[in-house]
């Protein structure tokens, strides 16, 4: 009775000698085992394997028609499947983000806050978790930069007369309490970046360092005017600011009137829209050269007038065309929102969500975090392609085919 070797599954390990080198003349086997029985036992296809290599989890159909949506993995053994879904997408195909089923109304703009959690940014006039709630807005209160989600707060104006030669606008404003208001802020923007042998052309109003900044570009240099410091005392501020040909100026609080000149050309190009507070992008490098602020406003901008004539009459800015996340001075939609266990209510202008402690989740923080929830700290250690099981103690990952450990990390 003589002994056998090893059983080999669809090839012969070429370390191994066969009589005849029979082995180097088989065909390798291609397609998908699902059990293994000797002598009437079942053996562990894969559980009992001593080496092997090349070897992955077999699709069965289902895979092989790529049904998971939205950058989704297709993961698998021989009879069971299910999509591995990318950050912010879920379902049973990877179908659904919170953002796909939008909760939010009026136009507002969606943000996915995790994988079933949004972020409803309101358009300018509505305020509210979902942006359901109209707002009056006669003194415009604006967020500043977008750091989280990348989003401005703002307003924008259209149908304006041309400003090519003069204009001079008046406006107060207030700044918001915090070291970051005067620091890098757009107040007020309009114009062109320019393209090929065509200049900038714009007119900005900023804040930098405790400073305000007026600087235009008529398409052929920049002329920049800065006022000195402001009073911290003041809480409401004056700005005066202009442009007559070449020659600009600056008026803020009773400072003295400042003045300076731009090279080249004489005439600023028409543009579409005027944001202020900030601009529709988050993004600087949209904007001129010499327009960049790294944030928009912090606080209340109001009673907003401008002139296109010298010695003409002043008048109003108006209803804007279009805006987000812009709120009215002196009230807080934080007030209506009452964040559960702990959590933090976010105000960004009109917009407000829940920033939830360590183990909650939810629009108001009334949900536990899982252990197998990405937003638990720290998340779970499960291998990609393994499945997260919550125990009443902590969690178990569920390996796929061809794959071991504690965490599903062992091939």
């Amino acid at each position: 009775q003589g002994a056998f070797g090893p059983i080999f599954l669809g090839a012969v390990s070429s370390h191994w000698e066969t009589p005849d080198r029979t082995g180097e003349r088989l065909r390798r086997f291609i397609g998908c085992m699902g059990k293994l029985r000797v002598n009437s036992i079942d053996r562990d296809l894969i559980g009992e394997a001593v080496r092997g290599r090349n070897i992955e989890n077999c699709d069965p159909p289902a895979c092989q028609h790529l049904p998971c949506r939205n950058g989704g993995t297709c993961v698998s053994d021989a009879e069971n499947w299910f999509c591995q879904c990318r950050p912010l997408y879920t379902g049973r195909l990877c179908q659904f983000s919170a953002c796909e089923r939008n909760p939010c109304s009026h136009g507002a703009t969606c943000i996915p806050k995790s994988p079933l959690e949004a972020v409803c940014l309101c358009p300018y006039g509505r305020q509210g978790l979902l942006c359901e709630e109209p707002i009056n807005i006669t003194r415009a209160r604006f967020s500043g930069g977008g750091a989280q989600f990348g989003y401005t707060s703002f307003a924008a104006h259209s149908d304006l007369p041309s400003f090519t030669f003069f204009y001079e606008f008046r406006l107060q404003i207030t700044l918001a309490n915090n070291s970051m208001a005067a620091r890098d802020n757009l107040v007020l923007f309009a114009g062109h970046k320019g393209q090929g042998n065509n200049g900038d052309d714009y007119l900005v109003l900023g804040l930098r360092s405790g400073r305000v900044v007026h600087r235009f570009n008529l398409g052929s240099g920049v002329a920049t005017i800065v006022s000195d410091r402001l009073d911290p005392r003041v809480t409401i501020h004056s700005v005066v600011f202009g442009r007559s040909g070449k020659t600009g100026w600056l008026k803020v609080d009773g400072q003295r009137n400042q003045t300076r000149s731009s090279p080249g050309l004489r005439g600023l190009k028409d543009f579409k829209h005027l944001f202020v507070g900030g601009y529709r992008e988050y993004t600087p490098e949209l904007l001129p050269l010499g327009s960049r602020f790294s944030q928009g406003f912090q606080g209340c901008i109001f009673d907003v007038k401008f002139s296109t004539r010298r010695g003409g009459t002043f008048q109003a800015l108006g209803h804007p065309s279009f805006g987000r996340n812009v709120g009215q001075c002196g009230v807080n939609p934080c007030d209506h929102v009452h964040c559960g266990h702990g959590g933090t209510c976010v105000d960004s202008g009109s917009s407000v969500y829940c920033q939830c402690p360590l183990g909650w989740k939810g629009a108001l923080c009334t949900e536990t975090v899982s252990v197998c929830d990405v937003e638990h700290s720290p998340p779970p250690l499960c291998a990609q392609g393994s499945t997260c099981i919550p125990l009443p103690n902590g969690y178990t990952c569920r390996c796929p085919l061809g794959t071991a450990g504690m965490y599903c990390d062992k091939g």
